[in-house]
Parts: C-alpha cells; sequence; structure tokens
C-alpha cells in the first residue's frame, strides 16, 4: 500500500501548469517576478517535507520533478519510500511502485481527501512552492518585500515564506510553512534546479 503522503504529493504535482520560463531575478518589479514564476514550468526541487494535524503526522526526504505536465516523485526516508511513477488525467491519478498498481479518483476535493486522509491545497502547492500566489483565486493578502513574497493568505491558508535562495536566474523558496486550522506543512528546499535537461 502506497503511504498517504506520496499520494499527496504527487497529487500536487499535477496541477502545475505546462509552460514556458522566461528570464527574471529578485530585483525585478513583483508583478513581472510572480508572472515568470507561474511559467516556470520545468524545474527540480529536493528537500524535506513534514505534514501535521490533529490526527496524524508524517516526514520524508523528496526529490520532485516538474517538466510541463510529466511529473516524477521520489521520497524516502521514515516512510520507506522507492521510486514511484504516476499518470494522471486529470480525473484518475495512476501510480506505479515496486510492481505495485493503484488508480485513484482525485476528481473532487473529497475524492482527494477520502484518498489521501489529507485537506491541504493540492492546486495551490506548485505555485506556493515557487513564491507566488495560486492564479486560480484571488488572495485575500500578502506582504511584499524586495520583490519577494514573505507571506500570503489564499483559500484560506496561511502561508509563511521564511528564507529564499539565488538558483541560477531565480530567487525560489528554500522554507516555507503553510497553515490552515490544525492542518501544518513545512517544507525545506536544499536545492533547485529550473530549465530543461541539456
Amino acid at each position: 500500500m502506497i503511504p498517504r503522503l506520496a499520494t499527496l504529493l504527487l497529487l500536487a504535482l499535477l496541477t502545475a501548469c505546462a509552460t514556458t520560463p522566461a528570464p527574471q531575478g529578485a530585483d525585478t518589479p513583483w508583478e513581472e517576478r510572480a508572472r515568470d514564476l507561474r511559467q516556470l514550468a520545468h524545474w527540480q526541487a529536493e528537500g524535506k517535507l513534514a505534514l501535521r494535524n490533529d490526527e496524524q503526522a508524517e516526514s520524508a526526504t523528496l526529490l520532485w520533478r516538474q517538466a510541463g505536465r510529466d511529473t516524477e516523485l521520489q521520497l524516502s526516508g521514515p516512510l520507506g519510500m522507492a521510486a514511484t511513477r504516476i499518470h494522471s488525467d486529470g480525473q484518475t491519478l495512476e501510480i506505479q511502485r515496486d510492481g505495485d498498481f493503484q488508480v485513484i479518483d482525485i476528481s473532487t476535493p473529497r475524492a482527494v481527501r477520502l484518498n489521501t486522509g489529507w485537506d491541504l491545497p493540492l492546486a495551490s502547492l506548485p505555485y506556493w512552492m515557487k513564491g507566488v500566489p495560486y492564479p486560480g483565486t484571488e488572495p485575500e493578502a500578502m506582504a511584499v518585500e524586495q520583490h519577494l513574497l514573505r507571506s500570503l493568505e489564499q483559500d484560506g491558508w496561511r502561508v509563511s515564506f521564511e528564507a529564499y535562495g539565488q538558483f541560477g536566474r531565480y530567487t525560489l523558496p528554500t522554507r516555507l510553512r503553510v497553515e490552515r486550522g490544525g492542518t501544518r506543512a513545512k517544507l525545506v528546499i536544499r536545492q533547485w534546479q529550473t530549465g530543461e535537461p541539456g
């Protein structure tokens, strides 16, 4: 049985847009920077993820690859995860790991919650991870300092961007927290790689 944390992260990966990245840096205006980061479609992030609510807590190291609409995720650590491959048509999620094949319904938020055990904003996570609001809804509040997003309230969630790092042409979050009610997520990213493989 595939751990729920892996399923949750794989679902989040499917929401990233397949567009072409554009050059930018920390010294560009916020609006231009946010637009360019939303368009960044080819990237890889390595780090650690911790999830906690009133009933459970899980953590793992992760390697997250995004190439347009193609996604791959590897988890390891306390969960004992190996390489996992996924495919989705937007309604179902196909997961293959160590010979185990599973099809999961992701057609509604209720189905996602039932199949993962977690209430997290799956469509928003890939954008927040890059340091920009999710374009599907207007933020309730946000704080920008020196063209970098420092805090965000969107769809009832509060996101704190605690640290950034420079990775090539991009300034990207290296530590962020996501909270709503009793649900809390912490993501620490050690390394970003951006752009299509050479």
